[in-house]
C-alpha cells in the first residue's frame, strides 16, 4: 500500500512537471509570435535604423528637447583633440572685451603648428583671433590667449575648467587650451552633446564664426592679412549646418562637432540636431552618414 502511494505521488509529480513544460513552450512561441508581430509592425512603419558607423563613439541628438536619436559608447572618456578650443573660446568670450588687442610673441609663434599664420610681434583683436583659433584650430592663437589672460591677472585652463564645473561637463577634463593629447585631455560624446546645446542656445557668434567656408582678418595696424580657410569640409558640402568644430591628433583620430537645422513642420519650423564623432578615421563620412540618417527619419 506504501509502494502505491509513493508509485501515485511520482505519476502526479511527472504530470504537473509535463504539463508545466508544456505550458512554458506555448508560452514562449506566444511571446516570440508576438515579438515577430511587433517587429512586422514596426518595418511597415518605416523604421530606418542607424547606419554603420566607423568612429570608437558618436552621437546623435536633439537640442531642442535634449533627445538622444542614436549613440555609441558616449560615455566612454577619449581625446577630444581641437574640440576642446570651444571650451577655450566660451572662456575667452566671457572673460575679455572682444575688441581687446591681443600681442602674438615669438612664444606664441613657436607652439606646435603653424595654422593661421600668424606673425611675431603682431597685434589682433579678440574676435579676429577668435577667428583664427576656429577656422583654422590655431594652436598659436590659443597660446596667444593663455598669455593675454597671464597678463590680466587670470588663467586661461583655470577659467576653462571653471565653466566646465558650471556647464556640468563632470566627464571632461581639461590642461591646456589647445587641444593637444599630451596634457590628458578627455571627454565623451555625451558631453559634447551638452556643450553643444549650451553653444547652440548662449554662444552664437560660435556659429557665425564656423559656418564659415573663409574669412579674412587683419593685424590692428592692417598690415598682415590672414586668409582662414575652415578645416571643416563638409561646409559647403551638406545643407542647414549651423556651426561646429573640427579636431585631429594621432591618439584622438579624427573627431568632429557639428550642428544642424533640419527644417521640419514644426511649429518653430527647425529641429536643431547636434552630431558627434569622436576617434574615427573618417569624421566627415562618418557624419555624413549620420546626417542623411536624420533626414530620412526627422519628419517620421
Amino acid at each position: 500500500m506504501v509502494n502505491f502511494i509513493k508509485n501515485l505521488n511520482r505519476t502526479i509529480v511527472f504530470w504537473l512537471l509535463f504539463l508545466l513544460s508544456i505550458g512554458v513552450v506555448i508560452y514562449g512561441g506566444y511571446c516570440n509570435s508576438r515579438a515577430n508581430a511587433i517587429v512586422d509592425v514596426v518595418a511597415e512603419d518605416d523604421l530606418v535604423l542607424p547606419p554603420l558607423v566607423e568612429a570608437t563613439s558618436y552621437l546623435v541628438g536633439r537640442i531642442d528637447t535634449g533627445e538622444i536619436l542614436t549613440e555609441k559608447n558616449y560615455s566612454l572618456h577619449l581625446f577630444p583633440a581641437s574640440l576642446s578650443k570651444l571650451v577655450t573660446a566660451i572662456a575667452i568670450i566671457d572673460s575679455i572685451p572682444l575688441d581687446s588687442n591681443i600681442l602674438i610673441t615669438s612664444y606664441a609663434v613657436s607652439t606646435e603648428g603653424d595654422e593661421g599664420e600668424l606673425k611675431e610681434g603682431e597685434i589682433m583683436e579678440a574676435q579676429d583671433l577668435l577667428e583664427v583659433l576656429l577656422l583654422t584650430s590655431s594652436n598659436d592663437a590659443a597660446m596667444a590667449f593663455s598669455e593675454h589672460f597671464s597678463q590680466i591677472d587670470k588663467n586661461i585652463v583655470d577659467t576653462m575648467r571653471k565653466k566646465l564645473e558650471i556647464m556640468h561637463l563632470y566627464n571632461t577634463a581639461l590642461f591646456d587650451a589647445t587641444g593637444l593629447d599630451r596634457q590628458g585631455n578627455f571627454t565623451t560624446t555625451d558631453d559634447l552633446f551638452t556643450l553643444s546645446k549650451i553653444i547652440y542656445k548662449q554662444y552664437p557668434l560660435l556659429g557665425m564664426i564656423t559656418r564659415q567656408k573663409r574669412a579674412e582678418v587683419y593685424s590692428h595696424s592692417g598690415e598682415i592679412k590672414h586668409v582662414l580657410n575652415n578645416t571643416n569640409e563638409l561646409v559647403d558640402q551638406l545643407p542647414y549646418f549651423w556651426g561646429g568644430k573640427t579636431g585631429s591628433t594621432p591618439e584622438a583620430k579624427d573627431c568632429l562637432l557639428s550642428i544642424y537645422e533640419f527644417p521640419s513642420d514644426s511649429e518653430y519650423g527647425k529641429i536643431p540636431v547636434a552630431i558627434i564623432i569622436l576617434h574615427s578615421s573618417d569624421r566627415f563620412e562618418d557624419t555624413k552618414k549620420l546626417y542623411y540618417w536624420v533626414q530620412q527619419i526627422i519628419n517620421l
